[in-house]
């Protein structure tokens, strides 16, 4: 027979290994979790910086088709003139397909 010290002290340290399996397990999946987000950042940052590489890179060509755009509406006769007031409740009205 064990004397109780020693089983006492067997549970006690097998309790302690039991304890430090699972710190290390909760910290393993801890830093899995970490350096799975920190990837998805990094593709996320990576996506935006050629986004913005893109649109850095079109700007002109995107202002120069606005500026082109612009000026071909200012030569249609009427263009600067006010609409009638109620044009867009008739405009949404007639959108419907209501009569009036």
């Amino acid at each position: 027979m064990i004397p109780r010290e020693i089983r006492a002290a067997f549970y006690i340290g097998a309790l302690i290994v039991v304890l430090v399996f699972i710190v290390l397990a909760l910290s393993y999946c801890s830093e899995k979790d970490r350096l799975k987000r920190s990837k998805s950042e990094a593709s996320v940052a990576t996506a935006t910086g050629k986004a913005l590489d893109t649109v850095a890179a079109e700007t002109p060509v995107i202002r120069q088709d606005q500026e082109e755009k612009q000026r071909a509406v200012d030569a249609i006769e009427g263009s600067d003139t006010r609409l009638p007031d109620g044009f867009g409740a008739d405009l949404e009205r007639v959108r419907r397909g209501e009569r009036g």
